[in-house]
Formats: C-alpha cells, sequence, structure tokens
C-alpha cells in the first residue's frame, strides 16, 4: 500500500487513537478494574498491529501479535 496523504493521516490517527486506548487500559488496569481493562489494551494493541503492518516494521508486528494473543486469552478465560 502506497503512503497517500490520505493513508498517512488514517495511521496517524490509528497509532493515536491506539495509544489513547492503551493509556486507558493502563489506568484501568491500577484502577483494578478487570476485564474491560482488557479490552482496552487488545483495542490498542491491535491498532498498533494495524500501523506496524502498513509501516512494515517487523518489531512492532512481533510485540502486538504477542501481545494480542496474551489480551486474547486472557479475555477467554475471564468468561471461563
Amino acid at each position: 500500500i502506497s503512503m497517500t496523504y490520505l493513508n498517512k493521516n488514517l495511521v496517524w490517527y490509528t497509532k493515536w487513537a491506539s495509544s489513547l486506548c492503551l493509556i486507558i487500559g493502563m489506568a484501568l488496569t491500577s484502577a483494578n478494574l478487570y476485564p474491560f481493562n482488557m479490552y482496552f489494551q487488545l483495542t490498542g494493541i491491535i491498532g498498533w498491529l494495524v500501523v506496524g503492518m502498513l509501516w512494515h516494521d517487523r518489531s512492532l508486528i512481533v510485540l502486538n501479535t504477542v501481545g494480542a494473543s496474551i489480551f486474547i486469552s486472557g479475555i477467554i478465560s475471564s468468561f471461563l
């Protein structure tokens, strides 16, 4: 995908919205609001995974794939 002006704006909004979700997730973790914290953190991680894929940044892809797997398993276990 070529990075047009529109794509750059979408990536910019995605990374900042994802960062905000991660910050909210951290705040919810400190307030011990489980499992809502994991929903926000998973949303932020998936957003950063998308950004990593668009940037072709392997470290972001690996980090956020592992993080998403961890949060998904935690969310599933919260239902059991």
